[in-house]
């Protein structure tokens, strides 16, 4: 007995040295994961998009969603059922479906019009329109350090297309477009989660991908003639059979990864991995793909970089001093 408390319980309430490690050694493998996946993918969709030019966007995205769904309904737990039909999330969920699958397809379009560097600066935008649209719908401010980062990410985004050597109106609008959908798509799952008793952020995944499904399903049926079209060529059914298997396992891993790296790690440390996989996507397509920049260009990528990883830090700490606050 020590200060009342049994010796056996104090010893159960001790963290066991092996437990540590092994939960050092999972976020390290989450967050590699995530960023590993997250890579793999882009590269992948890149791939598709400018390269190969496979003319079914809606059908990737279809055959991503399906995969999606079906993954987390065989991971469901018996006891918590998916209810995609029940008041409250059809209540909540149509508009952030909408959005979730309006960024999806503006970001296979904006792929085929920008270089993959310009993408990655143009989608790390995405809190500009966060700002508003937070304030709008949820009622929140953010910190000065997340809008200073904000303004360097702005700053370095306009020196970015101003060094563009293969500067693309439509392709920077579409880009553009594709970041205040994402943005939107994040602001309104988590006003839904806000008015949705325990929904998750799996919860949000199955609901989108599944209501996605049928977002995507007629408008391939209108890709179906032209992709038809596009098989008919020597080799082309052969390729989108090799392309397909790792696309749809890439798109479960990527889910699932990315939860597992949200789990396992401190906000803080997600933000660390998210600004990795930034850097290294962009470096990766720049040897994989090229991009036709300035000295100018560059300097406002790297200020675009520097203010997303201010941002990311800034907001990662203001939510674990709201959790400290609140807990």
């Amino acid at each position: 007995m020590a200060n009342g408390v049994p010796n056996g319980k104090m010893q159960a309430e001790e963290p066991s040295p092996l437990l540590s490690d092994w939960q050092r050694a999972e976020r390290y493998s989450s967050a590699g994961a995530y960023i590993l996946t997250s890579l793999a993918m882009t590269s992948l969709t890149k791939y598709a998009a400018s390269i190969w030019r496979f003319p079914g966007s809606s059908i990737l995205l279809l055959v991503e969603c399906i995969a999606t769904v079906v993954a987390l309904l065989v991971q469901a737990p018996k006891h918590r059922p998916y209810r995609p039909f029940s008041a409250a999330i059809l209540r909540h969920l149509p508009l952030v479906t909408l959005a979730k699958a309006l960024n999806m397809y503006l970001s296979f379009l904006a792929m085929k019009r920008t270089s993959l560097p310009v993408y990655n600066v143009l989608k790390r935008l995405q809190p500009v329109y966060a700002l508003l649209q937070d304030w709008l719908i949820r009622g929140t401010t953010s910190s000065g350090w997340e809008l200073g980062g904000i303004a360097i990410m702005c700053f370095g985004s306009v020196v970015t297309g101003l060094g563009d050597l293969d500067f693309d109106l439509v392709g920077y609008a579409v880009a553009l477009a594709a970041a205040a959908c994402q943005s939107l798509y994040l602001v309104l799952a988590r006003h839904a989660q806000d008015k949705v008793q325990d929904l998750t952020h799996v919860d949000l995944l199955f609901y989108t991908g599944f209501y996605n499904c049928i977002i995507f399903l007629p408008l391939s049926a209108l890709e179906f003639d032209e992709v038809q079209g596009f098989l008919g060529r020597d080799g082309e059914v052969t390729r989108v059979i090799y392309f397909l298997v790792p696309y749809v396992i890439l798109g479960a891993l990527l889910n699932y990864t990315t939860f597992w790296c949200t789990a396992s790690n401190s906000p803080i440390a997600t933000a660390v991995a998210g600004g990795a996989k930034g850097i290294l996507s962009t470096i990766i397509g720049l040897i994989q793909f090229g991009a036709h920049l300035t000295v100018f260009g560059w300097l406002g990528l790297l200020g675009n970089t520097a203010g997303g990883l201010v941002y990311s830090f800034a907001h990662a700490f203001k939510k674990r001093g709201a959790k400290e606050k609140g807990g």
